[in-house]
């Protein structure tokens, strides 16, 4: 499977996981996120997000993914969990 690198971080308005798209914007969807074929490139991608777009989502970094039949797949555990949502049911107070 190809190895490639992926930035997210978290919406600052609601808490959700964010992962950044090729063009810079940001979605909710892991299928949509952009992927880097360098560490270092990503890091770059990460590092502009912390200095330019502090109000959409905060402590952007990079995460290792593979590719598997155009499917992006986190390779930590954690990652796993972020990208399917919480592993209990939130409920609103509302």
């Amino acid at each position: 499977m190809p190895m490639f690198f992926i930035v997210t971080a978290n919406f600052t308005d609601d808490g959700a996981v964010a992962w950044r798209r090729a063009d810079g914007t940001w979605s909710r969807a892991i299928a949509e996120a952009g992927l880097v074929d360098s560490e270092t490139n990503a890091k770059e991608h990460a590092a502009t997000a912390a200095q330019r777009e502090q109000r959409e989502v905060s402590d952007p970094y990079v995460i290792e993914v593979a590719v598997d039949g155009g499917v992006i797949q986190p390779q930590s555990a954690r990652e796993r969990i972020r990208a399917t949502g919480p592993t209990i049911r939130i409920r609103r107070p509302d």
